[in-house]
């Protein structure tokens, strides 16, 4: 298969609401010739990327046929049992999850986001372009980088499509399309990609309601199967062990097309019944981590222990405020420009030191080091932001203009680049 693309004009992005699809099928890549679904090419690795079009049209300077090949990698570490990316990068559908430490060799990979948007690697202090392909939402697996394919609303692609799922291995260097499908999103687990697609919409009487369809790729028989509508429980990404969370659902008694969710529960992909917990309302943003359901709300941090079904409350002082993303760690950093220490339980406030990135949209964490998209400050998350390291510096001075411009002490926060 050969993969060009080009660069085109930039617009903005649209973003959608969407809502779970129907009808559920099974089928392996060897029993589908049909061109509309997934797997139904052959992985591909030699033979793909081979030329790049300007602008205009015109062959440009060629792709390479593979990504970066390492060669023989020294095992450095182990893999997670479950998570293919740490759980607090992945708590939303529509996130660009542009940072993945893969644990197994020691690589770090990133989107250069904001810059060529490639996929890139850090490796024994060394920063290069392991694959030249624009993508998002990386996940590591058994050594391998697994990515959407992604436009940007600025690259044009001629065999390939944007939303593709590709496999990048760094031995030797070879890239594969495990499905042509379009997916919007996706999440990689060491047994399956749970993976998301636009369906047909619908019409209702008062309401237009864009639908998905919801796909699961098994690494175990590369096999997919796609996950049908339920009555009873929508399944969530987010994973308990070997079980999905799912939410609970009833039908609304003031209008039966519609279902309201009345807990959480555990599920398996085949719909295999776990623990149920009636009443357990996490924010949509949460994330399981060390065993607990980790989500802010108004009413402040929750850690919802799983074995003792325990809600331990912290920062119920915090003034009714929302964190709009939170990265685990012993700080918890929110894009409403505040950090949560999690040792001492205290919560301040933190200020952009970068006159040009006044706005972070989304952080990131490799388990150690922290990393934001961050922007202007009137701006949107996909028109000039960019990645980059973070680094606190304390003591700050500001001044808190809510309270008639008194001074007060901050903590500054410096946006370094990627590999430095």
């Amino acid at each position: 298969m050969k993969i060009n693309f080009h660069r085109k004009q930039l617009l903005p992005l649209a973003f959608f609401c969407m809502l779970l699809a129907a009808c559920g099928e099974k089928y392996t890549e060897d029993e589908s010739n049909q061109t509309d679904k997934p797997g139904e090419t052959e992985p591909t690795g030699q033979g793909g990327f081979s030329q790049k079009l300007g602008a205009g049209g015109e062959s440009g300077d060629a792709l390479p046929l593979t990504g970066r090949a390492f060669g023989n990698l020294s095992v450095a570490g182990e893999e997670d049992a479950v998570y293919c990316n740490l759980p607090e990068n992945v708590t939303t559908w529509d996130t660009v999850v542009p940072v993945c430490a893969d644990p197994l060799y020691g690589i770090l990979y990133y989107v250069d986001y904001g810059g060529d948007y490639m996929i890139h690697a850090v490796y024994n202090g060394e920063v290069q372009t392991v694959v030249e392909l624009p993508g998002r939402r990386l996940f590591c697996r058994g050594g391998k980088l697994y990515f959407l394919l992604e436009d940007y609303n600025q690259f044009s692609f001629e065999g390939a499509k944007s939303g593709n799922l590709a496999e990048y291995d760094p031995v030797d260097g070879t890239v594969k399309i495990l499905s042509e499908q379009q997916f919007t999103s996706m999440v990689v687990y060491q047994d399956v990609i749970y993976s998301k697609l636009r369906g047909e919409s619908e019409n209702l009487d008062d309401m237009y309601l864009e639908a998905e369809e919801h796909w699961f790729y098994f690494f175990d028989t590369g096999s997919w199967e796609q996950k049908k509508i339920e009555k009873d429980y929508a399944l969530d990404f987010q994973r308990c062990g070997e079980y999905f969370m799912a939410a609970t659902l009833e039908q609304s008694k003031d209008d039966p097309r519609y279902s309201v969710r009345t807990g959480m529960e555990l599920r398996s992909v085949d719909g295999e019944r776990g623990t149920v917990w009636e009443g357990l309302q996490p924010k949509h943003a949460y994330y399981i981590k060390d065993g607990g359901i980790h989500w802010m709300d108004q009413d402040g941090f929750h850690i919802w222990d799983i074995a003792s079904e325990q809600d331990k409350i912290s920062l119920k002082n915090y003034g009714g405020k929302e964190l709009q993303d939170i990265l685990r760690g012993d700080q918890y950093f929110s894009t409403g420009q505040w950090i949560f220490d999690r040792k001492t339980e205290t919560c301040s406030k933190w200020k952009s030191l970068d006159e040009t990135l006044k706005k972070v949209y989304e952080f990131y964490t490799d388990g150690d080091a922290v990393y934001a998209i961050a922007g202007p400050a009137v701006s949107e998350v996909n028109k000039n932001s960019v990645l980059r390291r973070v680094q606190v510096v304390q003591g700050v001075e500001s001044f808190d203009y809510e309270a008639g411009g008194a001074e007060e002490i901050v903590a500054g926060l410096k946006f370094l680049p990627m590999g430095k």
